[in-house]
C-alpha cells in the first residue's frame, strides 16, 4: 500500500463494533434459483467470492428483489462462507445471504468495511457456520470520531484516495459479442476431465525453507481465495517451476477449488495442474472452472479430489453438431458476462 495511505490509517483512533449494532440485517429471498428466468438485467447473487457475488443475470421478480446500497454477508457455501461485498444495485439474492443497511453506506464506505470484515472469514467452516446470531456478534475494527462513533467521513475519503491510485491502472474495454445465445439454447455433452486435460501434480517446495515475501514467482497452494496465491517465491532449481505457455487450471486436493494460472508458478503440496490438450484461453477455462465448481459439493476431507478422481470427473459442456466442445460459444458467453458485470459495477 502507498506509504501516505498507510500513514492515514495510523492517524485515526479505532474501536471495535458488532455487525448487529452497525447494520439493519435482512435475509435475501430466493431459495430456488432454477425457477428464475435467465437473460434479464437483474444480477442473481449467490454464495460466491467471485464477480462481486454475481452468478448470472435474470429477469426481475418483484417478490424476490433485495434493495441495493448494502453489504452482502455470505453465510454458507464452499469457499465463500464468511466473505462480504458491497452491492450498489438492486438484485435477487440466495437465502444463503444476509444483507446489512446503514444510512451512511455508499460505494466507498461499503468497500472499506468489507475489506476489514473479510479478515474474520477464516473462523467459519461447515462445522461452524455463519448463522445469523454469529453474524450479529461479529466484531470489526473501524476508525472513530471523538464521540467514539464510526468515522464514516474518514472511511469514504480514504477509499476515494485509494481509487485515485488504483483507477488509472484499471482500463476496461468491452468485448465485441457475436453470439448472444443463452445457456438453455445450446446443446450439451458430457466429458471426462482426462479427455480434455493432462493432469499432473506440481513439485512441492520445502515449506521450511520458503521465503514467500521476496520471490519473483507466484506460489500456488491449497488456499481457497486469491487465486490460490500464498506469496511470491524464488527457488534454486528451475525444474520445480511450472512454465505456462497457455493458461492452466490448478485445483487443490483438499479444497477442490479451481483457479486459472496465466503466469509461471511454483506449487505447494497436493496441487493438481490441469494443462489443456486444446488451444485454450482464459475464457474457455473460466467456463470449465464454473462447471468444476458445481461438483465441489461431492468432495470433502475424507473424500478428496486426488488426481485419479479428477481425471474421471465428468462435466457438461456446450457442444457443436459434431459433438465436439463449442469453445467459441464458451468464450463468447464468458466475455458477455464480463461485459455485463463491468457495466453493473462501473465506478461513476
Amino acid at each position: 500500500m502507498d506509504t501516505s495511505l498507510q500513514n492515514e490509517l495510523k492517524s485515526v483512533e479505532w474501536k471495535e463494533f458488532k455487525i448487529g449494532d452497525l447494520f439493519k440485517l435482512e435475509k435475501c429471498k430466493c431459495n430456488n434459483a432454477s425457477l428464475l428466468k435467465k437473460g434479464g438485467n437483474v444480477p442473481y447473487v449467490g454464495a460466491t467470492n467471485n464477480r462481486n457475488g454475481t452468478m448470472y443475470f435474470v429477469h426481475k421478480k418483484d417478490s424476490l428483489m433485495t434493495k441495493g446500497n448494502c453489504i452482502v454477508f455470505v453465510q454458507d457455501g464452499e469457499g465463500s462462507m464468511g466473505t462480504s461485498f458491497y452491492k450498489k444495485e438492486d438484485f435477487i439474492g440466495s437465502t444463503t445471504l444476509t444483507v446489512g443497511y446503514n444510512e451512511n453506506l455508499n460505494l466507498y464506505t461499503g468497500t472499506f468495511i468489507t475489506t476489514i470484515s473479510d479478515k474474520v472469514r477464516s473462523k467459519y467452516n461447515f462445522g461452524y457456520k455463519r448463522n445469523l446470531e454469529r453474524l450479529k456478534n461479529e466484531r470489526i475494527m473501524l476508525p472513530i470520531n471523538d464521540d467514539e462513533t464510526p468515522n464514516w467521513s474518514f472511511m469514504e475519503n480514504f477509499m476515494k484516495e485509494v481509487e485515485k491510485v488504483v483507477k488509472p491502472k484499471m482500463k476496461f474495454k468491452k468485448h465485441q459479442i457475436t453470439d448472444n445465445r443463452e445457456l438453455d439454447k445450446v446443446q450439451w455433452g458430457e466429458f471426462e476431465i482426462q479427455d480434455l486435460f493432462e493432469i499432473k501434480i506440481g513439485k512441492n517446495l520445502d515449506g521450511n525453507k520458503i521465503d514467500k515475501e521476496n520471490g519473483h514467482y507466484p506460489y500456488i497452494t491449497r488456499k481457497e481465495m486469491n487465486n490460490g496465491l500464498d506469496g511470491f517465491v524464488s527457488w534454486n532449481d528451475d525444474s520445480y517451476l511450472n512454465k505456462v505457455s497457455q493458461p492452466v487450471i490448478t485445483i487443490g486436493n483438499e479444497t477442490a477449488k479451481p483457479f486459472i494460472q496465466e503466469h509461471d508458478f511454483y506449487t505447494g503440496t497436493k496441487v493438481n495442474i490441469m494443462k489443456p490438450y486444446y488451444s485454450a484461453n482464459k475464457y474457455h477455462l473460466m467456463f470449465i472452472c464454473t462447471s468444476l465448481e458445481r461438483n465441489r459439493h461431492k468432495y470433502s476431507y475424507s473424500y478428496k479430489i486426488n488426481s485419479s478422481r479428477l481425471k474421471k470427473q465428468k462435466i457438461l459442456l456446450p457442444i457443436k453438431e459434431n459433438g465436439e466442445p463449442d469453445w467459441l460459444f464458451m468464450e463468447q458467453h464468458m466475455k458477455r458476462m464480463e461485459n455485463e458485470i463491468l457495466s453493473q459495477n462501473e465506478i461513476q
